[in-house]
């Protein structure tokens, strides 16, 4: 096990603009922390300066305090299981994952001791002598994992492991890959795009937006707390809403109007709005605020239900469906699109007249300019 510390990386492959621009974190002894990020955001590049398969462009990069920038990779004792499994086809598994013993010069004993142990421990015991071409896509990626785990790093990289899984399988991967950090203790640091995916296998979090970190903390923390808009939007499924509305803040009323083809608008007590947050919000009195609400938060109900209470608006169902445990219903509301995810006891058509309610507790706001959240202690 290990504690890894990069400090202001840069890289550039000689191009304007650095795909890794000074990014800095620690990923703490016996941590499972996740880079995650859209596609392009520098995340496995990231990956692969700390395996020393990319040079560092400018800063360091540190292993138990030691900076590790001009050791080969072999120097490093990280190991690294790829996106596309890279299994040598003409070998069998046990060679496959024997491999990097080999090349250690182990003794034979201890690699079958080594082999025998880590394939147990990924149930591929059964496969041993079976070629590469033999194998499911689970099974090869369990090959890769095996062969990485194999030398025993201080530090674990693992690059889009599940990308070519069948949807049923990701679940057990994901399962498998937390039991393996649980049951060895190894610092890990994991690559995907799939949120869903990190926020059940995280530690702790790190996003990344055009080579920039956007924030780190656990999955909770960018969840509830988001620094920013992409945040908000990236950590959600679906995604949150965000429309941007004018707000003004009277003696008894916040009132937020939705920008569109029409007057509608958002009503709230000032009594049901905690004073940190008038006073946060006070500020933007008659300018324009991004509002935020995951949809989640917003209740639908068809407009003869609706009578007339003020935190609901009228919308137009556009698109609704349903699946295994829940529905999800895209609302036009004034021009701009609402998705809600709806109990399957509840159901909707294509056209139907509906209204939307929020509480104010389950709203967030941004500053329209930086794109911050505008933070306040939330109930």
């Amino acid at each position: 096990m290990a504690t890894l510390r990069l400090e202001n990386v840069h890289k550039n492959y000689g191009i304007l603009e650095d795909a890794v621009k000074g990014i800095s974190f620690t990923c703490n002894d016996g941590e499972l922390m996740v880079l995650l990020g859209p596609s392009g955001c520098g995340k496995t590049t990231t990956l692969r300066m700390i395996a020393g398969l990319e040079s560092v462009t400018d800063g360091v990069i540190k292993i138990d305090g030691k900076v590790i920038n001009n050791l080969a990779p072999q120097q490093r004792n990280v190991a690294m299981a790829f996106e596309t499994y890279a299994l040598y086809p003409l070998l069998s598994v046990y060679k496959n994952i024997a491999f990097p013993l080999q090349v250690m010069k182990l003794s034979k004993a201890e690699i079958d001791r080594r082999v025998r142990e880590v394939a147990e421990v990924l149930s591929i015991t059964d496969i041993l002598n079976n070629l590469p071409g033999r194998l499911s896509g689970g099974e090869k990626q369990r090959v890769s994992l095996a062969r990485a785990l194999v030398r025993e790093p201080t530090i674990f990289l693992i690059d889009e492991p599940l990308s070519h899984i069948d949807a049923d399988l990701h679940y057990r991967a994901r399962a498998l890959i937390k039991h393996i950090h649980v049951t060895t203790g190894t610092t890990m640091v994991y690559v995907t795009h799939d949120q869903k995916e990190a926020v059940a296998l995280a530690d702790r979090l790190i996003l990344m937006n055009l080579g920039t970190i956007q924030q780190i903390g656990t999955p909770q923390d960018l969840y509830y707390h988001p620094v920013n808009l992409f945040v908000a939007s990236f950590i959600s499924e679906p995604p949150m809403n965000t429309i941007l509305t004018r707000l003004e803040m009277g003696e008894s009323l916040l009132l937020l109007h939705l920008q569109g083809e029409g007057q509608v608008i958002l009503h709230f007590s000032v009594d049901e709005i905690p004073s940190c947050a008038q006073h946060a919000l006070y500020r933007y009195h008659g300018k324009e605020i991004i509002m935020g609400v995951r949809p989640q938060n917003v209740r639908i109900q068809h407009s003869a239900k609706g009578g007339g209470i003020l935190k609901q608006v009228p919308g137009k169902l556009l698109v609704y469906e349903l699946l295994v445990n829940e529905g999800i219903a895209q609302v036009l509301v004034n021009g701009n699109k609402f998705e809600c995810v709806t109990p399957l006891e509840t159901t909707f058509r294509a056209s139907d007249a509906v209204r939307l309610a929020m509480d104010f507790a389950d709203l967030y706001f941004f500053d329209p300019q930086t794109t911050n959240h505008i933070e306040y202690k939330r109930r």
